[in-house]
């Protein structure tokens, strides 16, 4: 109950921070498409990368074959610099181990003025604050350094997230959160959801929810590039070629 009512709120927070109508985006992780539903009808392109293949598959039946579907490595996406107009990376970065590298890579693949939405877990929560204060956990939330490195799941300062936007070339950083920062639950369940999208920009600005979502547009690239063909789109991950030489 409690994970369909998050999944809800998610759904619906993605919703507000995507543009109603664009050209070409990217679902980065798509996983089984539990987002589609969020851009479907949106954009006139939809392409959805994942590196599970099983997963991919799952995407395809879910969207009824209604997009393009990639099995692609993150850190190199085949794609031409200037591709989209907005990325979506939804419970992902907490997955990367170079976050920064993965934040470039995002940046390059989006036109100017292209937006980018992605989430992360902040180490700052006000339940991790709580447990170092109190000594039931060593890791000291207030440092800016990443937490769980070496793991599979990375925590992330919001100061140091939006240093590492700036410095990928984003700005118009706004934040929103989906739990509630003391409990890691939903704040209200059943209509107090709506009460919980309210409150998510206030989370989200605060630096003190478990979970962020982040809106941030891409500055100084290329106008959005023109292709006929997803393979207009393409190129080479290694080399950045034209990928029909290869």
């Amino acid at each position: 109950q409690r994970n369909q009512e998050v999944d809800l709120l998610e759904h619906s927070i993605v919703r507000e921070l995507l543009p109603n109508a664009g050209r070409r985006i990217l679902d980065v992780g798509c996983g089984y498409g539990r987002l589609a539903d969020c851009y479907m009808g949106r954009f006139q392109q939809v392409i959805m990368v994942d590196g599970s293949m099983s997963l991919l598959r799952q995407a395809v039946e879910n969207t009824g074959g209604q997009a393009t579907y990639i099995a692609a490595d993150l850190m190199h996406l085949p794609f031409q610099a200037a591709a989209f107009d907005v990325v979506l990376m939804i419970r992902v970065f907490q997955h990367i181990q170079d976050p920064r590298s993965c934040l470039s890579e995002l940046h390059r693949i989006l036109c100017n003025n292209g937006q980018l939405v992605f989430s992360y877990w902040n180490k700052h929560n006000v339940r991790a604050v709580l447990q170092w204060l109190t000594g039931a956990s060593p890791e000291n939330p207030f440092t800016t350094e990443p937490a769980g490195v070496g793991s599979a799941l990375l925590r992330h300062h919001p100061g140091a997230v939006q240093r590492m936007l700036r410095e990928s070339g984003f700005s118009g950083v706004q934040n929103r959160s989906v739990l509630d920062c003391l409990t890691g639950k939903t704040i209200l369940r059943g209509n107090g959801n709506m009460l919980n999208k309210r409150l998510a920009p206030f989370f989200g600005r605060s630096g003190i929810a478990t979970w962020i979502l982040s809106g941030a547009i891409a500055q100084g690239n290329a106008d959005l590039i023109h292709a006929a063909e997803i393979s207009d789109l393409l190129q080479c991950p290694a080399c950045e070629g034209n990928i029909s030489n290869h």
